[in-house]
């Protein structure tokens, strides 16, 4: 599991190195929306399945211990995205200073919030 973390890792720090190539140029606006609304998306989309992989786990999850070590990748990748998401919502909110769009930072939080809880339920279930 420490592999494909690290493999998702990787692709958003080259991820994140194309898009500072492409802000150098007069695409910059384009190239920070696609940024923006690929990562939004992204963490929505494992948002959602961890919170369904949550409920199943809950449910059945100290009958079907496989379950706990889905549950396991799914706060690793809830932590990875909340940073990321941490990380390029600063980005956002110093390049939207008059406004300052902080709502990517947020979204960010919450999610790692979601992994914290996530780590403290399995610890409680683990003993």
């Amino acid at each position: 599991m420490a592999r494909a973390l690290g493999i998702v890792a990787l692709g958003i720090v080259g991820f994140w190195l194309v898009a500072h190539l492409l802000w150098m140029g007069p695409v910059e606006a384009a190239a920070q929306t696609t940024v923006m609304w690929v990562l939004g998306l992204l963490t929505g989309g494992v948002g959602v399945a961890a919170i369904v992989l949550l409920a199943v786990a809950l449910s059945v999850g100290g009958s079907q211990p496989a379950l706990l070590k889905f549950a396991r990748g799914a706060r690793n990748a809830a932590a990875v995205l909340g940073c990321a998401l941490i990380l390029v919502g600063l980005v956002q909110y110093r390049s939207t200073e008059p406004s300052g769009e902080i709502h990517w930072v947020i979204l960010g939080m919450v999610v790692l919030a979601g992994s914290g809880i996530v780590h403290w339920w399995l610890l409680r279930i683990e003993r």
